[in-house]
């Protein structure tokens, strides 16, 4: 007796497919490593002013002209500012170029200069309308003395975003 096998036969099977997506943010569209570095953001610049000064200058960064933060929204995101090369005292100092004058200075969250960014506290930044490029704006409050020499009068902070 023999044996007619079909000339074609067919199954069926199932396959899970799935990806996890990530809560996280991106800097300029590329995601980065941890504790990476990203360079020089740019200046926070107070202007010029007559060595006799003694009024406040006020001066305003915006990280977004600097790099694009976006992030997934609702992923919660913090900044934090160190107290800079020349910190002392409970103070930012920005040191004259080739002496030892400061000029005190502080940064700040708002433009009216009541959040003060201490050094390394960090604070929220608001994700709710990411994944647009986040809005970071650090203003400063400089006060010179009124007694320092002419030059130029510098300080380097990091800022770190965390997420």
């Amino acid at each position: 007796m023999a044996c007619v096998l079909p000339a074609r036969a067919a199954t069926t099977a199932t396959m899970t497919v799935g990806a996890q997506i990530i809560a996280g943010c991106a800097v300029n569209g590329s995601a980065v490593l941890s504790g990476a570095a990203q360079g020089a953001l740019g200046t926070l610049d107070f202007g010029s002013a007559p060595s006799l000064a003694v009024s406040e200058s006020y001066a305003q960064f915006r990280l977004a002209d600097a790099m694009a933060l976006t992030c997934t929204p609702g992923v919660a995101v913090s900044m934090s500012v160190d107290g800079g090369l020349h910190y002392r005292d409970g103070t930012r100092n920005m040191l004259r170029s080739g002496g030892s004058e400061n000029v005190a200075y502080a940064l700040y969250r708002d433009d009216s200069h009541s959040v003060a960014m201490l050094p390394g506290n960090a604070v929220a930044l608001d994700t709710s309308k990411s994944p647009s490029p986040l809005t970071i704006i650090l203003y400063g409050a400089a006060t010179p003395t009124g007694k320092l020499p002419p030059g130029d009068y510098l300080d380097t902070v990091t800022v770190t975003i965390q997420w």
